[in-house]
This record gives structure tokens, sequence and C-alpha cells, in this order.
């Protein structure tokens, strides 16, 4: 039958309970508590016990350091070497996958949609005055708008390869 504890002792746990409960091996749970040097707060049938707040800030601190970003600059010289080669393999999978894409070829895309919107615009005030029958002043209204966008547009990609360059 169970034993019944109070509800300030319901949260210590044996290192088994927590494993059981975590889904981990006890043995790893033994190795948290012990490089955390989490003091048991007790013992329960001769088997220490500890606060379950205590393991699971321990694991998530050992989580956390695992899961940093790693400096290279550390590795052994293989470990470096693997490392380089592992970024080198994920690179060219995400090419292939069209995730990545050469600055050449987005330049590119990007040069013929600004053409075809610069396109657009220069017509837009001819469309206006044939197609929509516009009066002149309407029409030269059109053409301060459409000047004053295709204005914005190169002071936006001017000042983005200003960016790019102070970046470089």
């Amino acid at each position: 039958m169970g034993e019944v504890v109070s509800r300030e002792r319901a949260y210590e746990w044996s290192i088994n309970r927590i494993a059981e409960a975590i889904g981990r091996d006890r043995r790893t749970v033994a190795k948290v508590i012990r490089e955390a040097a989490v003091s048991p707060c007790g013992t329960r049938h001769g088997n220490p016990v500890y606060r379950l707040a205590d393991v699971v800030e321990a694991m998530t601190a050992r989580q956390s350091e695992n899961t940093g970003a790693a400096d290279v600059g550390d590795f052994q010289p293989q470990d470096r070497k693997a490392w380089f080669q592992s970024e080198n393999e994920r690179v060219k999978l995400e090419r292939e996958l069209r995730n990545l894409v050469p600055v050449e070829e987005a330049q590119r895309e990007m040069s013929i949609l600004a053409k075809a919107m610069a396109s657009g615009l220069d017509s837009l005030a001819d469309m206006l005055e044939r197609d929509a029958g516009l009066p002149p002043e309407a029409i030269e209204q059109v053409e301060r708008i459409t000047d004053a966008l295709r204005e914005q547009m190169y002071r936006a990609i001017v000042a983005d390869e200003d960016e790019g360059a102070a970046r470089a």
C-alpha cells in the first residue's frame, strides 16, 4: 500500500521516481544530480530523496549548456575539421533544396522585379489617359506620384547597397 506523505514532502522524490517521471535512465539522473551537487533533502526507506524543483533546475541548466552555440575555436583539431565538413555538407544540401540562393541570382531576380515595376509606373499615366480618359491635371498628378514612388524605390535600393557595403 502507498505511503501518505505531507504536502511539503510530496515533491521529494528518489532518483528512480524522478527518472521514471521524466523518461530518463536513472544513471543519467544520478549523474546530473552528482555533477550539479544537488543535496538530498532527506531520506525515505533508507534512500536519499531530492527536491524535484532542484533536480529539474539542474537538468534544465545542463540541457541549456549542451544546446548552446559551440565555439569552434575550442574544438580539438579533428573535431573542428568534422564540424566544418558537416557545415559544408549542410550548405550544399540547403543549396540543393533551394533554401539558399546565390547572391547574384537574388540580385538578378530583384533587378527584373524593379524593372517591371518601373516600366509599369512609366506607362501608368498613359494608360489612365487613354483608357480612363482622365483630364490632363489628373495625369500630371499621377506622374508626380509615380515619379515620387520611383525615387523612393531608388533611395531604398541605394540605402540597402550602402548598408551592405558597410557590413562587408
